[in-house]
This record gives structure tokens, C-alpha cells and sequence, in this order.
């Protein structure tokens, strides 16, 4: 593999590394003085908050381990899995605002913000698989 292409990715996945869940940044949105804060549907809401930023950081390096391990063969696949951590992010980031007093977004918005998510996950799919090594067969 080229040096500069092993570089390129690695400076990505640093620069992305940082990037936190939607679901992380509903919560800081959230106003922590309101009382709907402090009930127990939004503590409920806000409990399992964690995963989803696990999920995205872990993400970040798995999918492109995967595409590079397996090959062109795991695009798929690996693309299906990110937008369905996507979908279930954004979905669980309106869940808090609802519960917690924040501004839930509208199921068109929220559909919206998903499809753009997907869209995202695809474009960048198509990437990894160019910096990634080409496979010839024996």
C-alpha cells in the first residue's frame, strides 16, 4: 500500500475520531435547569446515551478494517451497518429532545437528517475502497 494513501487515512479517522453522536449533542443542547431534565423519562432517555458514541467512534475504524480485511465484498455490508447505527442515533437523539423539554425534530426533518446521513455513509463507502489496496486474484 502507498505510504501517503495509509497517511491520508489515518489522518481521517483521527479528524473524524473527534466527531461526537447525535445523540451526544441533543443531550448538550438540553437545558439541565428544566425540570423535564431531571424526570425520569428523560433520565431514561439520556441512560443508554453512551453506546451511541461508542458506536460512532468504533465505527470510524471498523468499517474500513473490514472493507480492507475482506475486500470489495464487504462494501456492502459495511455501508448497511453505518446507516443503521445512523438511523438509530438520530432516532434516539429525538427521543431525548422529546423527553428532556428539547425541540424534537418533525418525522419529515428526522427523515431528512437520516437520508443525508446515508447519503454521507455511501459517498465515503465509494472512497474507502480507493485507498484501500486492490485485490488481484491468482
Amino acid at each position: 500500500m502507498n505510504f501517503s494513501k495509509v497517511c491520508i487515512l489515518l489522518v481521517a479517522s483521527l479528524l473524524l475520531g473527534a466527531c461526537a453522536s447525535h445523540t451526544s449533542k441533543a443531550i448538550a443542547k438540553l437545558d439541565s435547569s428544566s425540570p423535564e431534565f431531571s424526570s425520569a423519562p428523560c433520565q431514561n432517555a439520556r441512560h443508554n446515551a453512551w453506546l451511541h458514541d461508542e458506536a460512532q467512534k468504533n465505527k470510524l475504524w471498523a468499517g474500513p478494517s473490514v472493507i480492507f480485511l475482506a475486500g470489495p465484498m464487504a462494501v456492502i455490508p459495511v455501508l448497511a451497518t453505518n446507516i443503521g447505527l445512523n438511523s438509530a442515533d438520530h432516532i434516539q437523539a429525538n427521543d431525548i429532545s422529546t423527553q428532556c423539554g428539547g425541540q424534537p425534530l418533525t418525522q419529515k426533518a428526522l427523515s431528512q437528517n437520516i437520508a443525508l446521513d446515508a447519503t454521507i455513509s455511501v459517498a465515503l463507502g465509494g472512497i474507502t475502497p480507493a485507498i484501500a489496496p486492490k485485490v488481484t486474484a491468482p
